[in-house]
């Protein structure tokens, strides 16, 4: 088997084990720790992370995959913005199936302050995903696809949002560090994978 197929092959096995075991475990060792620091760094009132959580949630994940669209046709073409599509489809698509069947709770008042009690499962983190999605297919096409000065801002940018994404969820406590890391690894594997195997040229 061609060496480049075997390095696919073990990053999704990385994406799989990582789930399965967010299945048997209800946090990891430095979730608690991890997420008291984060809390600890931003001020008592979250309001302003609540806000920003929600644009993952319609109609503005529809703007932000506008945007990306249109953004990834002008950076390689019809196929590309197709592409960006399939992505946020097939995130949605994983994080529907996959709440129920690995049912993670959310974390506990007990261990973290819970800024607003959420209802649903702590994992996949529905956020990570799409943003994953969206700005990380965004930021792997630019990477892949651009150069100069438009590869290095849309590198930043996306970055930024991604990093901002993982320090709200953590924040508000809508999830456990470790479900917004495996959540956004597994968003941006499958752009990548998209990126690869459906632009091939």
């Amino acid at each position: 088997m061609h060496g480049k197929y075997l390095v696919w092959i073990g990053l999704f096995m990385i994406a799989a084990l990582a789930t399965l075991a967010t299945k048997y475990y209800p946090f990891f060792p430095g979730d608690v720790a991890v997420e008291r620091w984060v809390q600890s760094l931003l001020p008592q009132n979250l309001h302003w992370a609540q806000n920003v959580s929600r644009t993952a949630e319609f109609p503005w994940i529809s703007l932000i995959l506008a945007f990306v669209f249109a953004v990834s046709w002008a950076l390689a073409g019809w196929r590309a913005a197709l592409a960006c599509v399939l992505s946020l489809g097939g995130m949605l698509a994983l994080g529907y199936w996959l709440s129920p069947m690995i049912a993670r709770p959310r974390p506990s008042p007990d261990l973290v302050h819970v800024f607003h009690p959420l209802s649903g499962y702590s994992f996949p983190s529905q956020f990570a995903l799409r943003y994953a999605a969206t700005f990380g297919f965004l930021a792997v096409l630019a990477a892949r696809r651009s150069s100069g000065r438009v590869r290095v801002i849309l590198l930043i940018v996306c970055s930024v949002v991604l990093i901002l994404g993982w320090v709200v969820r953590v924040a508000l406590a809508g999830h456990w560090p470790s479900d917004v890391i495996i959540s956004t690894y597994s968003g941006l594997l499958w752009a990548a994978f998209l990126i690869r195997f459906a632009l091939k040229n």
